[in-house]
């Protein structure tokens, strides 16, 4: 809890914050020479049986059994019940094995024997369904199965649990940045420690993450995957949900293809819901259709009249297609803007002269096949996922082409002229190309790229984001290493006060608040955006924003901190208590002794750095103005204040706050500082021989 800014003073007190040996006394002006007199009901001390008023208000409760360290080095566990699809999915008649048969027998022995095993493959292999049925099936007893999510800085085997009789999951895909050298090296050893607790860890990876001089020690444990067969899978299914009359449906010519490419296993999963949804055996053609991403109909869209037009003619009409389904549904106006920003992009002028000599706007939208409802444009609203695929057809095609696409879509978004909410079909339209194509950069350009009024379209896609079930880790993580940076941008730390602080952070608000309390670091002391957002959270999430202060607060005591987390910690504080919701929130605590005498250092410490004194200064005024009246709530918080004050070197910020506009003492800090000067006189006198 030191501040290294300008005014960084002394480090965190060893000593009780109540008194300070050796100090000159600060008297009071006008102030009796003996004891305060007691308020009426009080201690002769002034310390008052009061103080165990509860301070309370309306609010959520989400606890959750975990630290809340802003370092962040811990596991969440998550257990995996009945109800979790993917344990559906690997019940006895369900499950289906990977392909690679020989690979999956030798998994089995591998868990075994090593108590840890990674499943090396791309998502969408069905790697969480196998590894849970691995872990269900590894002992004659099954394990309690259970979810890590991880909060780290970097991969390390420090904070993973080792508890008896559990299987755990842990998904490593999507590392946002490359593991430490021993990670190989220490998971052998975990995973020794585990086998000895009769417990096992399946590690979930890609093949572009798992590599490298760190992950050979893993080599030995570690399996390529592959997804099972696509018609066993959707057959499963079928009988799963006592569909088995549609089994003969998969023989029909329309699945050859579908069954010869074998997709993936979360492509059958998708087509097996489809088919379990259709009414009858009439919509196959259109779901098989859909299936396919609709790359034929993509195809003919991009390739229409390619005889009889120019190279020009077809370049306009393609951009077109492009700019509608970037922006489905949105004005006219709108796409035919955003097509002209690309072809200007692609070198191609314009001006005046060009536009009035081109084709028509609704030329234009015809040659495209884009209809019109009103002023609303729209690709065929009866195939759905159409525009979707367009996009997605545009990235897997024109692969070398994807900073000037990205630059152009994020630019249409950013563009003022366009809309609100044609600007926020792109972002939404983009949300889903990056989840689907777990493309980190067009997430990391949204945040950098949308500013001033449009970043709230970036937390908004951020936020739906981040609450994805696969791509979510990696979106968390970003949000955190952004705030770990010496000095991100300001644009980038609102973005994250403004995602943890609304729904995202009332859903996950663990994971909200370290990420909040690193932002806090980077504001000035009272910055009005982060009082919102701990404001929010203490309406939303009263006891876990209270539990995550509480341990930061605790931290910072115990030197487990280092200045840069103590600077967080102190902002933070500050910023929480700058609300009512946040005062009531934290006060509450005030009759439990140490979380009493961490929230006095708490002040103390904000007393003593320059940066912070305005901010403070107006904080206990405010205080002032909201207890001084309050018959139950001002005593305990004038005994309080005096505990705060009690050593006379915090006592020179009283000077301002006591003298009133009109050059009289405020009786509220002067019964403040009454009852400080009393107990530190009282405790000098008690410690002299």
């Amino acid at each position: 809890m030191i501040d290294n800014e300008q005014g960084q003073r002394e480090g965190m007190e060893t000593t009780s914050p109540l008194v300070e040996p050796g100090s000159a006394e600060l008297v009071a002006p006008n102030a009796p020479a003996g004891p305060p007199p007691p308020p009426e009901g009080g201690e002769p001390n002034g310390q008052l049986q009061s103080s165990s008023v509860s301070f309370s208000h309306s609010g959520k409760h989400g606890i959750q059994a975990y630290n809340l360290h802003l370092n962040g080095d811990q596991v969440i566990p998550i257990p995996i019940t009945e109800s979790d699809a993917d344990y559906k999915a690997s019940q006895d008649g369900r499950f289906v094995r990977p392909r690679n048969a020989d690979q999956w027998e030798a998994a089995s022995k591998l868990l075994d024997e090593y108590g840890v095993i990674v499943l090396c493959a791309a998502q969408g292999t069905g790697r969480r369904t196998t590894a849970i049925r691995l872990l269900r099936t590894v002992t004659n007893t099954p394990p309690a199965i259970i979810d890590l999510d991880p909060e780290w800085s970097k991969p390390s085997v420090r904070p993973l649990p080792k508890e008896a009789g559990k299987g755990y999951v842990l998904d490593l895909s999507d590392l946002a940045e490359q593991p430490g050298e021993r990670l190989g090296t220490d998971l052998v050893g975990h995973g020794a420690e585990l086998r000895k607790n009769n417990s096992f860890l399946v590690i979930l990876a890609t093949p572009a993450d798992w590599y490298g001089h760190w992950a050979e020690p893993t080599l030995p444990f570690t399996v390529r995957l592959e997804s099972p067969d696509a018609r066993a899978l959707v057959t499963a299914e079928f009988r799963a949900h006592s569909r088995g009359d549609r089994v003969t449906w998969l023989d029909r010519a329309e699945f050859a293809d579908i069954w010869k490419a074998n997709p993936s296993a979360r492509a059958a999963w998708r087509l097996a819901d489809r088919l379990l949804q259709a009414s009858g055996p009439e919509q196959i053609q259109a779901i098989v259709d859909e299936f396919g991403d609709w790359h034929t109909e993509v195809e003919k869209l991009l390739t229409r009249n390619r005889a009889t037009e120019g190279d020009a003619q077809l370049l306009s009409t393609r951009v077109t297609v492009w700019a509608g389904a970037l922006m489905h549904g949105g004005q006219r106006g709108s796409v035919i803007k955003a097509a002209d920003d690309l072809l200007t992009r692609l070198g191609l002028e314009r001006n005046a002269v060009n536009v009035l000599t081109d084709a028509t706007t609704s030329s234009r939208l015809d040659a495209a096949e884009i209809t019109r409802d009103g002023d609303r444009a729209f690709h065929d609203t009866q195939k759905e996922g159409l525009p979707a695929a367009i996009l997605r057809h545009l990235w897997d095609e024109f692969p070398t082409q994807h900073e000037l696409l990205r630059t152009w879509a994020i630019g249409i978004a950013a563009d003022r002229t366009i809309p609100e909410e044609d600007a926020r079909r792109v972002t939404t339209a983009l949300l889903k190309l990056a989840v689907h194509r777990h493309d980190r950069v067009i997430l990391d350009a949204l945040a950098s790229d949308l500013q001033g009024p449009r970043r709230a379209l970036a937390v908004e896609a951020l936020t739906e984001a981040a609450g994805d079930a696969e791509f979510g880790r990696y979106v968390r993580d970003r949000l955190r290493q952004w705030m770990d940076a010496k000095a991100p941008s300001d644009n980038k730390v609102d973005l994250v006060i403004e995602i943890c602080a609304g729904a995202w952070g009332t859903n996950q608000p663990a994971l909200a608040l370290t990420r909040l309390g690193k932002a806090a670091g980077h504001k000035d002391f009272g910055s009005a955006t982060v009082v919102r957002a701990f404001q929010q959270l203490a309406l939303q999430r009263p006891e876990q924003v209270r539990k995550a202060v509480d341990q930061w607060l605790s931290d910072a005591e115990s030197g487990q901190s280092d200045e840069a987390v103590r600077r967080q910690t102190l902002r933070a504080f500050l910023a929480l208590v700058s609300s009512d919701e946040g005062t009531d929130l934290v006060v509450n605590d005030v009759s439990t002794a140490e979380a009493r005498l961490r929230l006095v250092r708490a002040w103390q410490k904000l007393l003593s750095t320059d940066a912070a004194v305005e901010a403070v200064d107006r904080q206990l005024t405010r205080w002032q103005e909201r207890f001084q009246d309050d018959p139950e709530r001002r005593e305990p918080v004038l005994d309080l204040l005096a505990d705060i004050f009690t050593p006379p070197s915090r006592r020179s910020g009283l000077d301002g706050l006591m003298v009133t506009e009109e050059s009289a003492i405020d009786p509220f800090w002067r019964e403040v500082l009454e009852r400080a000067a009393y107990r530190y006189r009282t405790s000098e006198e008690a410690s002299t021989p």
